[in-house]
């Protein structure tokens, strides 16, 4: 769990038209965390965090007891600390080991100083104490709200102990206690019939889910703006605006075939201004919804040619803002989905055109939506939300047929969001794309084929008794599964439950908010989750 593992990643490698396309994250079953196991879900949900790796042999070992350096790495890596760059000053006997970087970071921060002797020593090796424990994520908490914690730590932690009463209660250590007793107060650690047992050990199983409850506290309290695409057979959605902050209406697409002029095509194609749009707009505004006009592109080829078409770009833009300052629609912004673009030689024609967008639009706002950068080289993420107000991220369509990789698995999706991070682009910027999506694997006398089912009717096979449903670790995914005729039928389906536990990740990660793409296609139970965010 704990362990750095060499060539352990499970490294998907796809070839598609010439390409070669990587994804270098873990994503795997444990051997000995089965499905009655307590533990299963915390377990893999701190896997497809990246706080945890496994061991060699693909078991997690949940009965052993952890040790004083994993714990401090794992609250470490909890807190997104760059340990690159800690100070803090490491004590003489964990000094040279891989734990190192981490209890600097953690020392910086006075979280540990209660472990560390008279001689200087950590004894990082040492199997770690639940007091131990509670004591650091207590200091760890309490560092979090500041000057605010002084009047628990000078007297109110003592009404906590009273209240809770643990029979074993004196054998906590005093030094320690009020730290002890605030971890107990958030909810992250408990006692049982037995009492707090301070001075037993901690073991990897209890230890998940300490991190878990730390985790699930602090996403809890962060709220999301929600984005909902309204497009393709969106108007069963229509009564869902009071749930949105913003709409995005898919009513445009670029059109570009002949060098030198473009235009913003409103009427040709699956993108464009459908009948009844002026109820549309109508709920929009009743429900005091930012509206946003949404363009969309998708033939990379011709994008490329089109960003270093001038006098296209100017022409487009010319209309483009002519459609904006429409007041038979009222758009607030605009929306912009130019995908494909996948040679770095691309971004920085690109970035200047959204610049260029920017300063034609004046007041509006601009949003940008963008693909993970795992082979899509032809956006600078970070040159993109330096100019737009938000950063649309479409952490999707990792779809590969002959694996059976679904469309969004968990650890897949937090991956792209790090990974765009890491680029400079704030999280107060970023906004988490979800896609309302099922993928289906057919496989009928040793031949697969794929499929896209609707929503319409994975919902009514989910209702089908004879239909096999479970939540499918790693990916956070439901998967169904059941017998038509000859034909065995796998379909990995964005239910309510994952789209919960992307939403999760968005909180996890303090991202501006969500999308959903596109607003039809999500259910009357996932709309109830979604207003609860």
């Amino acid at each position: 769990m704990y362990k750095k593992i060499i060539g352990f990643a499970v490294v998907f490698l796809f070839a598609t038209a010439g390409n070669t396309y990587a994804y270098n994250v873990p994503m795997f079953t444990y051997k000995d965390v089965t499905d009655q196991a307590w533990e299963k879900d915390y377990v893999y949900t701190l896997s497809a965090l990246g706080i945890i790796e496994g061991y060699p042999d693909f078991r997690y070992h949940s009965e052993e007891l952890l040790s004083r350096e994993a714990f401090i790495k794992l609250l470490v890596a909890t807190a997104k600390v760059d340990i690159s760059h800690a100070l803090g000053i490491v004590p003489t006997d964990a000094t040279g080991r891989w734990s190192a970087p981490y209890i600097a970071a953690a020392s910086e921060r006075h979280w540990i100083d209660f472990m560390v002797n008279e001689a200087g020593e950590l004894k990082p090796e040492q199997p770690i104490t639940r007091e131990e424990v509670a004591a650091v994520v207590g200091n760890y908490l309490l560092d979090k709200v500041g000057t605010a914690g002084s009047q628990w730590t000078s007297g109110d932690w003592s009404k906590e102990r009273d209240e809770r009463a643990f029979a074993d209660s004196s054998k906590i250590n005093a030094n320690i206690a009020p730290y002890v007793f605030y971890t107990v107060n958030r909810n992250v650690m408990e006692g049982d019939n037995q009492g707090f047992r301070p001075k037993s050990g901690l073991i990897r199983s209890e230890a998940a889910a300490v991190i878990n409850r730390l985790v699930d506290i602090e996403a809890a309290v962060k709220k999301l703006e929600v984005t909902g695409f309204y497009a393709i057979k969106s108007s069963p959605a229509i009564g869902r605006m009071p749930l949105i902050d913003n709409v995005a209406m898919g009513w445009s697409h670029l059109e570009y075939d002949t060098e030198g002029t473009a235009k913003l095509g409103t009427d040709t194609t699956t993108y464009k201004v459908p009948d009844g749009y002026a109820d549309v707009v109508k709920s929009a505004d009743q429900a005091h919804v930012h509206k946003d006009l949404m363009v969309f592109y998708n033939d990379g080829k011709k994008l490329s040619v089109f960003l270093r078409d001038v006098p296209a770009q100017r022409a487009f833009v010319v209309q483009l803002v002519s459609k904006l300052g429409d007041p038979e629609f009222g758009f607030s912004g605009v929306s912009l989905d130019f995908e494909g673009l996948m040679d770095a030689s691309d971004a920085p024609n690109y970035l200047q055109f959204v610049r260029d967008v920017k300063a034609a639009i004046g007041s509006k706002t601009l949003s940008i939506s963008v693909p993970t950068d795992y082979y899509y080289k032809g956006y600078d993420l970070k040159g993109l939300s330096e100019t737009a107000d938000t950063l649309n991220l479409m952490a999707y369509d990792f779809t590969h047929d002959d694996s059976k990789l679904p469309s969004a698995p968990l650890p897949l999706v937090r991956d792209g969001v790090e990974r765009v991070l890491r680029q400079g682009v704030p999280a107060s910027k970023l906004v988490l794309g979800i896609s309302k999506q099922a993928n289906q694997w057919i496989t009928t006398n040793g031949k697969t084929t794929t499929a896209s089912p609707s929503i319409d009717l994975v919902e009514k096979r989910l209702a089908d008794q004879n239909a096999s449903k479970t939540w499918s670790l790693p990916y956070f995914l439901k998967l169904i599964h059941y017998q038509d005729g000859s034909a065995a039928n796998d379909i990995y389906y964005e239910d309510t439950q994952s789209i919960a536990k992307k939403i999760w990740l968005a909180k996890v990660y303090n991202l501006k908010g969500i999308s959903l793409w596109h607003m039809g296609n999500f259910t009357a139970s996932d709309w109830d989750t979604i207003a609860k965010r």
